[in-house]
C-alpha cells in the first residue's frame, strides 16, 4: 500500500510561458507564492495501466482533496471531487477535477530534480491535456508529511 501522503506546498503563477518552444524550468519567471495543500489517500500500488483518458475513469477515494486553497488558485476546484487520478506514486501523479465549461483544473506532481526530496507541482485551468489556461500556469514545490500528520488531515 502506498502511505497518505499530505503536500504543504509553494505555488507561483508562471509569468513568461512560451507554446511555441521547449522552455527549461530554469527561464521561468514567478509572480507571487501561493500556499497550497493536497491529499492523496492511502492506495494499493498500481498493477495495470490506468484506462486511456477516452475512458470512463476509475473510482476515486473522495479522501482525495485540495485541503488549502487560500488565494483560490485552483480555478474553483477546491471542495470538488477529483474526477481522475493516475497515481504512480513516487515517479508521477496526474489529476483532473472538472470545474465547468468543459474545462477542468489540471495537477501533475513529480519528485524534483532540482530540489531532491521534494516535489515539484505543476496546476493549470485546461480543456484537454495540451490547451492550457495561459494565464492560470502554476508551479512549485511541496514538502511532503506522510504518517500521523498525513493520516490526520485525511480525517
Amino acid at each position: 500500500m502506498l502511505p497518505t501522503r499530505l503536500l504543504e506546498c509553494r505555488l507561483g503563477r508562471i509569468t513568461n510561458f512560451d507554446p511555441s518552444r521547449e522552455q527549461a524550468p530554469s527561464e521561468f519567471k514567478y509572480e507571487g507564492s501561493h500556499p497550497f495543500a493536497l491529499l492523496l489517500p492511502s492506495i494499493p500500488v498500481r498493477t495495470t495501466e490506468p484506462p486511456r483518458s477516452t475512458l470512463p475513469p476509475e473510482p476515486v477515494d473522495p479522501r482525495t482533496r485540495i485541503v488549502a486553497d487560500p488565494d483560490g488558485i485552483s480555478a474553483g476546484a477546491a471542495g470538488r471531487p477529483f474526477e481522475r487520478v493516475v497515481d504512480y506514486w513516487p515517479e508521477r501523479v496526474e489529476m483532473t477535477t472538472p470545474i465547468g465549461g468543459g474545462a477542468v483544473n489540471m495537477i501533475i506532481l513529480q519528485p524534483s530534480e532540482a530540489q531532491p526530496g521534494l516535489v515539484d507541482m505543476f496546476m493549470t485551468k485546461a480543456t484537454d491535456a495540451v490547451t492550457w489556461d495561459l494565464d492560470a500556469l502554476y508551479s512549485g514545490r511541496c514538502k511532503l508529511a506522510s504518517g500521523g500528520a498525513a493520516a490526520g488531515a485525511a480525517r
